[in-house]
């Protein structure tokens, strides 16, 4: 099976290059980065021939401008029928990967949606925006399957059944403890509040990390145990976004659990830019002001999509 970040890159590539910007540099970087693996390729197949299903929609060679009205300041229609175009694509591909997790989920949250949940055995777990789990209780073990979004857990004391999260390659185990587990798809974050809970991963020996310290699973592979920093990490639990030089792409990576619109990079550049500032949680658009008013990129609205590029 492609791995996610695969298939978001091969998606970005996709929509790129029908978005009437790309240039001879770009095709040639593209077929570099295909050429660069053969799981590269098949990322890239599988969104063209979803892009073809979608009845090959056809690409723009060069749109005209709008010519200016006397009195009036008009944006050029360049980027307007390839977004369209793009929008579409995205949204068809976006579909699959959030709906259908959500569909087979014991519980999920909408975007912007906050839910706290009582388990049978007394814990007591609160779910971040877009957020998909399903658990399983026997005599000897209590288990829980994240599938997608954050939660924070408070689980209640039992020595004879250990508390097993698994999310993506991470391995959770507890017995009794509050941390929060966060999965984006691409990397699972552990921050670790009260007590000690052991984390692993396949073909990893866990490791114990204890009150005030979060470890991150890249790669599929677990990182190195760090001190925790609640205040930015935990900050949604307070009603707020907090950010201290975070990427970009991270940043975005939480509004997505706080609004319906999705985002798409279209360069690497804009993906690194720095963000720091402290923000509402239930008022994403003030993120988005404040990241087009300070940084050098350019924010395209559509319908369920805004795509993020460097300003030229």
């Amino acid at each position: 099976m492609t791995s996610p970040s695969l298939l978001a890159q091969a998606r970005e590539w996709q929509v790129l290059l029908n978005s009437g910007r790309a240039t001879a540099a770009d095709h040639e970087a593209l077929e570099a980065w295909r050429r660069a693996a053969p799981e590269h390729e098949q990322a890239m197949r599988q969104v063209e021939n979803l892009w073809a299903l979608l009845g090959q929609v056809e690409r723009p060679q060069e749109l005209p401008s709008i010519a200016r009205v006397p009195g009036r300041r008009r944006r050029t229609a360049r980027w307007a029928i390839p977004l369209a175009s793009a929008a579409m694509l995205l949204l068809a591909l976006w579909l699959p990967q959030g709906t259908w997790v959500g569909l087979y989920a014991d519980v999920r949250t909408a975007p912007g949606e906050i839910r706290e949940l009582k388990l049978d055995d007394g814990s007591l777990l609160t779910l971040n925006g877009d957020t998909a789990l399903d658990w399983q209780f026997s005599d000897n073990r209590r288990e829980i399957r994240l599938y997608r979004g954050e939660a924070d857990f408070q689980v209640a004391p039992d020595a004879s059944r250990p508390f097993l999260v698994e999310a993506g390659p991470a391995r959770i185990r507890v017995t009794g403890t509050r941390f929060d587990v966060n999965y984006t798809g691409e990397r699972v974050d552990l921050a670790v509040t009260h007590g000690q809970v052991q984390a692993g991963a396949e073909r990893q020996s866990p490791v114990p990390v204890s009150a005030n310290q979060q470890v991150q699973w890249r790669d599929g592979r677990l990182q190195a145990v760090q001190p925790l920093d609640a205040q930015q990490r935990l900050a949604w639990q307070r009603g707020k976004l907090v950010f201290r030089d975070r990427p970009l792409a991270e940043v975005f990576e939480e509004l997505d659990r706080s609004q319906r619109t999705r985002v798409l990079f279209l360069d690497d550049e804009a993906r690194k830019l720095q963000v720091t500032g402290v923000f509402a949680l239930d008022d994403p658009q003030a993120v988005l002001r404040a990241v087009e008013g300070n940084l050098p990129v350019r924010l395209v609205r559509l319908p369920g999509l805004i795509l993020v590029a460097s300003r030229d």
